[in-house]
């Protein structure tokens, strides 16, 4: 259990529609509970709390642009907001 693994888990939400596709149409928490133990993520509800704080606080706060977060500029999406959408859409299926 780690901040770094929910950390990771919302940076695949972020790049992997297949992983999201799964969590979303899981039947029950306990379904969501174990694709999320079958792929290696483990974490506290205080632990994701704080990845999900720290995640966001980077996105505004960062002035530098990773090199993703430039790919996805000129590939004419904003990177940033789609943290937004994700916490706001799937930190029901993660709790």
């Amino acid at each position: 259990m780690s901040i770094q693994s929910a950390k990771a888990l919302y940076t695949r939400l972020l790049v992997d529609e297949e992983f999201r596709t799964q969590l979303e149409q899981a039947a029950s928490q306990e379904e969501r509970g174990q694709i999320l133990q079958n792929t290696g993520f483990y974490y506290t509800p205080d632990e994701l709390k704080i990845a999900k704080a720290e995640l966001l606080e980077s996105a505004a706060t960062n002035d530098e642009l990773s090199e993703t977060e430039q790919e996805e500029i000129i590939a004419g999406r904003s990177y940033r907001p789609i943290y937004s959408y994700i916490f706001d859409r799937f930190d029901v299926y993660l709790t």
